[in-house]
């Protein structure tokens, strides 16, 4: 909850309100008041622009929050797994239609009596 303390501290040293500072990230203040109490967290753009608002580099903000930290961490099975038949004909298609038109060329080549 780190974070939280972070967002709460730099939001009171300038006097700002939760309701202030939500217009000013475009969120609503119940949101501002999860991240505040560690019940949820910004999202990246929102980060963006918590570290540009209260001049905070975005390393200090995620560094000291494991529990953003675990967040952050992609998750591989949430990702659309790539079909390997789909991705080996994205990877080499352009090879396949070059093989496809030389077969073409050499067969009306051979019908035409070259």
């Amino acid at each position: 909850m780190i974070l939280g303390n972070l967002i709460k501290e730099e939001r009171e040293k300038r006097e700002m309100t939760q309701e202030k500072l939500a217009n000013t990230l475009n969120v609503n203040r119940q949101a501002v008041s999860k991240w505040e109490t560690g019940t949820a967290y910004p999202d990246i753009d929102r980060l963006i622009q918590i570290s540009e608002l209260f001049n905070v580099s975005l390393d200090s903000l995620i560094k000291n929050d494991d529990g953003l930290k675990q967040k952050i961490i992609i998750d591989k099975s949430h990702q659309h797994p790539r079909t390997g038949a789909w991705e080996f004909m994205r990877s080499t298609g352009w090879m396949m239609v070059i093989a496809v038109v030389w077969i073409i060329g050499r067969v009306i080549s051979t019908i035409w009596g070259n």
